[in-house]
């Protein structure tokens, strides 16, 4: 019988080069056995098994949970951008596929916050995405400006360098290499604006949680935040059952007014146009007399969409993809 301390399995996930990505396993304890295989799409500054524990009662039910950390987190080589979340989601759901296909289990997609965004973009043209037996995000994240908003932060930037700058012009020296962005006064700038959106969480002048600022490329990764749109032309096929969980008290997402709550709504159908979108009274971090319900909703998904029909997929093996999503 598989002892307490072997519930989870450590693995390495190749990606292109010589990068690796660390991966944990969450398994069901024996007698359950398994019936499916989660991907769960990692949070920004979170290592693999930082979430596992919250949604434990997946694998009660028979789910094999599989997270990992994007390279720059401190089990995985290499630098952290957005671009690269990317790309390692894309190497990280090639393996799980690999995995799941191995078992002759069914995969699904499952994720919080940023992790939505990685997850969403194996839909494009060459992804991987379309082999999935169903997606659910909670507090997911559909766009990019609901983080990092310039226009807020540049009043911010401007206190702490001592002049004015507008949206425009901090985006202009950024990408012109004039504004220091490893300098003092720029990183007590970002602590400030990170710590003001997101208190719960450790943000300091050179990490946010797990991750290391001198493993970012940060001045890419600002812009990326501020100009990237990474789920254009994402293409989620309509039998793949999407559902996405709102928290009605998730201030990140602007969600505790009710014109609020449309906003957020109207950013998951345009991507994902016949998605099912739920409340709860939770917050953006799953607090609140809902946060076991929400839990359950998204178990009972998966066991639904274990059960729903399916075009045939025509797929004996999982092929290693050569090109790289951006």
């Amino acid at each position: 019988m598989r002892s307490k301390s072997r519930l989870f399995e450590d693995r390495t996930i190749p990606t292109e080069g010589n990068e690796t990505l660390f991966a944990k396993l969450l398994m069901p304890r024996l007698p359950i056995q398994p019936q499916r295989v989660v991907f769960f799409a990692p949070l920004a500054g979170a290592g693999a098994g930082q979430q596992l524990m919250i949604f434990r009662n997946f694998s009660r039910r028979g789910a094999i949970v599989i997270s990992y950390e994007y390279r720059g987190h401190p089990k995985s080589t290499g630098t952290f951008d957005l671009d690269c979340t990317i790309v390692d989601t894309h190497h990280a759901l090639i393996w799980a596929l690999e995995y799941a296909h191995e078992l002759g289990l069914p995969l699904h997609g499952f994720t919080t916050c940023y992790g939505a965004i990685p997850l969403l973009a194996q839909f494009k043209k060459g992804g991987y995405g379309h082999l999935l037996r169903s997606i659910n995000t909670i507090s997911g994240l559909y766009h990019l400006n609901q983080i990092l908003r310039i226009e807020d932060f540049a009043p911010i930037v401007s206190r702490h360098l001592g002049r004015e700058l507008d949206a425009s012009s901090l985006l202009t020296e950024i990408a012109e290499e004039v504004l220091d962005c490893d300098g003092h006064a720029f990183r007590q700038a970002l602590q400030e604006y990170l710590s003001e959106l997101m208190p719960d969480l450790r943000i300091g002048l050179d990490y946010f949680e797990e991750l290391n600022y001198e493993r970012v490329k940060r001045r890419q990764t600002l812009l990326q935040f501020s100009r990237g749109d990474y789920l254009d032309e994402v293409n989620v096929p309509p039998w793949i059952p999407c559902t996405a969980y709102i928290g009605l008290q998730d201030e990140l997402l602007f969600a505790r007014a009710p014109a609020d709550r449309e906003t957020y709504k109207n950013y998951v159908l345009s991507i994902v146009p016949h998605a099912t979108v739920h409340e709860f009274e939770m917050d953006h971090y799953g607090r609140g007399p809902d946060h076991d319900s929400v839990i359950k909703c998204a178990g009972d998904a998966f066991e639904r969409a274990d059960t729903s029909p399916v075009p045939p997929r025509h797929v004996d093996k999982i092929p290693l993809c050569q090109s790289v999503l951006r």
